[in-house]
């Protein structure tokens, strides 16, 4: 009698279901009893419309949601580690302090997504798109970003150590205080982004483009800039001792007072660049473009200027003591006659000999 009750009242919720006029999985759970919060962990639920679906702390864990649609659904809260959204959309979504960790989100669409606190380590976010998204204090530690879409994104206090952020666009994103140490962001869109203050220790930011970018007060300490467009960025008190900047364009860039102790700066383009107080000791500046830049008051000592081109340089009280000079341009016999009695060592060099050789 119970199984006849029992088959009698599936049949109806299954014809209840077949009728129904709508594609709505929360919806259609309420009709059969099922909650979508609890009920549908480890389900496979791809393609499934969920739009503005209520799953505020829902158990989502290893759900498979390829291709769902999940635009405004709330997901503050809900458990979603190693969930497949790959291709999800989830526009306008709110996953504040959700568990993303491994997730995979590969080419979802999260744009203007709340994530505010979200946990996201070792998730797989590439080609995803994050436009406008609030990345506030989310963890991205270990995170493959390769080629997502950040524009404008706020990621300010992120957690993005060992995070993989190749060929991201990240322009115009707030990235302040954030710690992006050891991270990979290869040829990497930067433009305008605001970097006040973040952590960028140990990182290859190689062929980037940082142009307008701000750079206050950063932790650049080693850090690999080779090869980058750092144009009129604003880099004033940054700490980039030891950085690699080999062939970086830095023209008009701000480093008042920036650290450079031991950088590596070989072939740069510092020209129109405000060097006034930088600390360059030891640095390399080995033929370094340094037209019309201001080095008054900079530190100097023991740098390596050869063959830097110093034409108009401003190096009114710098310090230059043991820092060589040898085939420069733009340093009249004058000039090097006040560098040697301020403790520079001018190096003889060929061109030099052949000025001599041609004065007689």
């Amino acid at each position: 009698m119970m199984d006849e009750r029992f088959f009698s009242q599936l049949q109806v919720l299954i014809q209840n279901v077949v009728a129904a006029e709508t594609d709505n999985l929360a919806q259609l759970a309420a009709m059969v009893g099922l909650n979508l919060a609890q009920d549908f962990a480890e389900s496979n639920l791809r393609d499934t419309h969920l739009r503005g679906a209520n799953l505020v702390r829902a158990n989502l864990r290893g759900t498979d949601l390829h291709g769902a649609n999940l635009i405004k659904a709330k997901l503050c809260g809900a458990d979603l580690r190693g969930a497949d959204l790959i291709q999800a959309n989830l526009c306008g979504a709110d996953l504040r302090k959700a568990n993303l960790r491994g997730a995979v989100l590969w080419n979802a669409d999260l744009t203007q997504a709340n994530l505010e606190g979200a946990n996201l380590t070792d998730a797989n976010l590439a080609g995803t798109t994050l436009n406008y998204a609030n990345l506030k204090r989310v963890d991205l530690r270990g995170a493959h970003l390769y080629q997502a879409h950040l524009y404008a994104a706020n990621l300010s206090e992120a957690k993005l150590r060992g995070a993989n952020l190749g060929n991201t666009d990240l322009r115009e994103a707030n990235l302040k205080e954030a710690s992006i140490i050891r991270a990979y962001l290869g040829e990497a869109n930067l433009q305008g982004a605001d970097l006040d203050g973040a952590n960028l220790s140990e990182s290859d930011l190689s062929r980037t483009k940082l142009n307008r970018a701000k750079l206050r007060n950063t932790q650049l300490r080693n850090t690999d800039f080779s090869l980058s467009d750092l144009s009129q960025a604003t880099l004033i008190r940054a700490n980039a001792s030891h950085a690699h900047l080999i062939r970086a364009n830095l023209r008009g860039a701000d480093l008042i007072r920036t650290n450079l102790t031991g950088a590596d700066l070989q072939g740069a383009d510092l020209s129109l660049a405000d060097l006034s107080l930088a600390n360059l000791y030891l640095a390399n500046l080995g033929n370094a473009n340094l037209i019309r830049a201001n080095l008054s008051i900079a530190e100097l000592g023991g740098a390596n200027l050869s063959r830097a081109n110093l034409n108009q340089a401003d190096l009114r009280g710098a310090n230059v003591e043991n820092a060589e000079f040898a085939g420069n341009l733009g340093l009249s016999g004058e000039m090097k006659r006040v560098l040697k009695r301020r403790g520079a060592i001018l190096a003889e060099v060929m061109s030099d000999r052949v000025e001599m050789l041609a004065s007689r």
